[in-house]
């Protein structure tokens, strides 16, 4: 008896189990087939708020605006305008955005400073990232390792996400960071068009350069010491023994 006349006299269920192997290795075999991998637009997390009322601002990159620890607080775009974010979102920004990109920007506009506070962002090839909310810890800023000298003229004072003035964005795309009250302070030098020389610990990378300004002035022999914006709270290290002492506080022998 030839093998096909031997299969067809099998009894039914022994044919009904064979076809339902055939049916669960097809079935495994798609189940096994790679998953794409999941896209940088997908992996941003997305707000619970609908941001599609908010003003919309276009324009061109011109530059991040990194910060002295290398991370991005926002961008400058080719009009002026600082478009301003939580660091979250500076980090994802980064991630779908690149000067020379028109995008669009759902935030809100200052009053009378030309800052945007940005919730979302859309590039030109249509991915966005949103303010989910989300906090984390921010980078310290680096306080070892060679100073790092900005020299040139200002392109415009550099604001915070709160509209403060704390610094300034040079010709050259470097950013000078300072604190709010040293700022107020030294605010005539942080103007369109002036020079300025400044020395301080911070980043040089491929989203730019910042620094915390230790020595600023209007050229390399006038320079003033100041407060760097990211320098330490004064008293004892956290930890030390003189963390916990209380000062005016007599001690017992």
């Amino acid at each position: 008896m030839d093998t096909s006349r031997r299969f067809l006299l099998l009894p039914a269920s022994c044919l009904l189990a064979a076809a339902g192997l055939f049916v669960s290795a097809g079935a495994f075999a798609r189940a096994a087939a790679p998953v794409a991998p999941m896209t940088a637009q997908e992996s941003h997390p997305i707000s619970a708020y609908d941001f599609a009322p908010l003003p919309v601002t276009t324009g061109v990159v011109a530059q991040y605006l990194p910060t002295p620890a290398g991370d991005v607080d926002g961008l400058m775009l080719t009009d002026g305008t600082q478009v301003l974010c939580s660091h979250e979102l500076g980090l994802a920004i980064a991630s779908i955005v690149k000067p020379g990109d028109r995008i669009s920007v759902s935030g809100l506009k200052g009053r009378d400073l030309p800052i945007v506070r940005a919730y979302a962002v859309t590039s030109p090839r249509g991915r966005r990232v949103e303010d989910a909310g989300a906090t984390s810890m921010r980078l310290p800023t680096p306080t070892s390792g060679p100073d790092i000298v900005v020299t040139g003229t200002v392109r415009s004072p550099l604001y915070s996400l709160h509209g403060q003035l704390i610094g300034a964005v040079m010709q050259d795309y470097s950013v000078v960071y300072l604190t709010p009250a040293e700022a107020t302070r030294l605010a005539a030098w942080l103007q369109p068009g002036r020079t300025l020389h400044a020395v301080g610990n911070g980043s040089t990378g491929a989203l730019g350069r910042a620094i915390d300004a230790r020595d600023i002035g209007p050229a390399p022999g006038q320079t003033i010491r100041v407060a760097p914006a990211d320098a330490p709270m004064a008293g004892a290290f956290p930890g030390s023994a003189a963390y916990d002492e209380i000062p005016g506080a007599t001690s017992r022998p």
